[in-house]
């Protein structure tokens, strides 16, 4: 995913201006990496009420420490860093109290034919990202999955992040994002194979083509 310097200027720009308290350079930064933020956390939280959840608590984090910030890495990939660590938090609530997660579904009807999506602030959109380009069963898949594995695949196969970023974010040797990519895309092929599906997940690829390796069919 590369980037211009004029772009990695402006951003850091926004960021100096948001650490003397210019209330629209954090306005700015918060439209720019929202969705994606996200989409990280409803990718791997399987939820759309607990990832807004988690998406805004990263931003509260990230907003409070941006002294901390050094610019020896891109803003988002910082940014990021924190949502995968709240999202990692999450997970780990999660497993101490299972049944919390399971009323919730229950009494937020995620099992509605008719889900709405919720981003952060409140707003809805029409196509809910829990779902938006993925089939019920490659849902199931991808929740099955390692949080390790699950983490490298929403970052580089469904949001697009390079494998080199995706270490960054993961502060992990870009060999093991590429290990744990391929390990994920085989563990999701034979998930779908046992579910009776034929997937059409390719053992190579780059990372920079989203979703696009992870259509299926019921042939």
């Amino acid at each position: 995913m590369a980037v211009s310097p004029l772009e990695l200027n402006s951003e850091m720009d926004l960021v100096t201006r948001a650490r003397q308290g210019d209330e629209t350079a954090l306005t700015e930064l918060y439209r720019l990496h929202e969705r994606k933020a996200y989409n990280v956390a409803v990718r791997m939280l399987g939820n759309p009420w607990d990832a807004a959840d988690a998406t805004q608590e990263a931003f509260i984090k990230a907003f409070g420490a941006l002294d901390q910030f050094r610019g020896e890495a891109r803003f988002s990939t910082w940014l990021h860093r924190i949502v995968v660590n709240v999202v990692r938090d999450h997970l780990r609530r999660r497993q101490t109290n299972p049944m919390e997660a399971e009323e919730l579904d229950r009494l937020t009807g995620l099992d509605s034919s008719e889900p709405r999506g919720h981003l952060v602030g409140g707003r809805e959109s029409i196509i809910d990202p829990v779902t938006d380009g993925l089939s019920a069963p490659l849902l199931e898949a991808l929740q099955s999955l390692d949080e390790r594995f699950r983490l490298a695949v929403v970052l580089c196969d469904l949001l697009g992040f390079d494998y080199a970023e995706a270490a960054r974010i993961l502060e992990v040797q870009e060999g093991t994002i590429k290990s744990r990519i391929f390990r994920a895309r085989a563990d999701l092929a034979s998930y779908l194979r046992r579910a009776g599906y034929s997937p059409t997940i390719k053992p190579g690829g780059t990372g920079t083509s989203p979703e696009s390796s992870y259509q299926q069919s019921t042939d």
